[in-house]
């Protein structure tokens, strides 16, 4: 079997949440096909993935795509930048190496679970994630304290034990804050406070809360905020600030009495090793479609393993990226929590997978279908701007 084409999708932009998904399909000569995503497909440079994709393309063409670590190795090594590193290098090899894990589960027949190892569990717990924008089908930023609570009954209704917002986005009106860097005006403190004590009145103490802050605050201001809300219960406090220095996250960790947790922004082994070496971060979130793939997501979580920190995948992509991922999560035993991301319920989304994978009563089932278990429609080829390697 040898790899012949590669095709990628640039989606158009979607409505409601402005992002641009990055899908690509990987055929063989034997008429198997695989699907990935790249993780790095919204913010400012998302764009840049696609470029990468396409200049690595051609080194995957001839080859036979079991050779997972060979490829790996070839698009690290052999394209200079690779080693590198980043999110544009990492979101492309990352996209190429699900789609040839998927390759590999459709040809023997399994589901890419049984090929990492098999299930460490049947379910999977999952949170609502994002609940600053709204929990449903439509999505705009909530502003007033009350919506807040609202929106995490709505969730708590479906069945989730666990939901996780950012209060420090949006100001009352539900405009955008400012960056949140050094001091933290009370007024702001306040704000986020009142959100997430509203949150837990509504939700009662049996439900986790998250608080999720995009790194948009720094050392002192996460350090402030974290303070503030630490008698909330919080089950973990996430990219607090930013990650690129591994020494400032460790002084927030002996400064503030919740877990943290960071990743989405972090690439590969070596980008965690530092994180691991000064145990600063306590649930990693690496994204299967920027940390390196399923070849490099499994060393990072056994590598995690030894440091004792537990797993989430960050998930915010199509549903290929969310089959994926609970692949990933279903076969490693420092798994905590799976995020189920609010664009996942967006009609933008959902019209462009065959499966649409949703918990129930706030667990996943694990895909069982060969490779990752998901397909894409007709729509990937109507809304996308298209590039192929042959």
């Amino acid at each position: 079997m040898k790899i012949n084409k590669i095709e990628i999708f640039h989606i158009h932009t979607r409505p409601q949440s402005g992002q641009r998904p990055i899908l690509v399909k990987v055929s063989t000569d034997e008429g198997i096909y695989g699907l990935g995503e790249a993780g790095m497909a919204y913010g400012k440079g998302g764009s840049g993935a696609v470029g990468a994709i396409r200049d690595f393309a051609s080194l995957l063409l001839g080859e036979d795509p079991f050779n997972t670590e060979k490829i790996w190795e070839k698009l690290f090594k052999e394209t200079f930048w690779g080693q590198g590193g980043g999110t544009v290098i990492f979101s492309a090899i990352s996209a190429l190496d699900i789609a040839l894990w998927d390759i590999k589960g459709k040809a023997l027949k399994v589901p890419v679970y049984q090929l990492l190892g098999g299930k460490v569990r049947g379910r999977l717990r999952a949170y609502a994630s994002q609940l600053q924008f709204g929990w449903g089908e439509e999505r705009r930023p909530r502003g007033p304290v009350e919506e807040y609570a609202v929106e995490a009954r709505k969730a708590v209704a479906e069945g989730y034990d666990a939901v996780k917002v950012d209060v420090l986005s949006y100001d009352r009106e539900g405009r955008a804050l400012p960056h949140l860097e050094g001091p933290l005006p009370h007024k702001y403190i306040a704000l986020g406070e009142e959100r997430v004590a509203a949150i837990r009145e509504a939700v009662g103490d049996e439900v986790d809360i998250i608080i999720e802050n995009h790194a948009r605050t720094d050392l002192v201001s996460a350090i402030q905020f974290g303070k503030a809300v630490e008698k909330y219960n919080i089950f973990f406090y996430e990219e607090v600030n930013t990650p690129l220095n591994p020494k400032l996250l460790r002084e927030v960790k002996e400064k503030v009495d919740i877990p943290l947790a960071s990743g989405e922004r972090i690439y590969s082994r070596w980008g965690y090793l530092p994180y691991f070496e000064n145990r600063s971060i306590d649930v990693i979130q690496p994204d299967l479609g920027s940390c390196g793939g399923f070849t490099e997501f499994k060393k990072i979580v056994d590598l995690a393993h030894a440091y004792e920190v537990t797993v989430q995948a960050h998930v915010a992509g199509t549903g290929v990226a969310e089959a994926a991922a609970l692949h990933a999560e279903a076969a490693i035993p420092n798994f905590v929590i799976h995020e189920h991301h609010q664009k996942i319920l967006l009609p933008e989304y959902r019209e462009l997978v065959l499966h649409d994978y949703q918990p129930r009563d706030g667990y996943y089932e694990v895909p069982e279908l060969p490779g990752i278990g998901q397909e894409i429609t007709d729509e990937v080829y109507k809304q996308s701007d298209y590039f192929v390697a042959e």
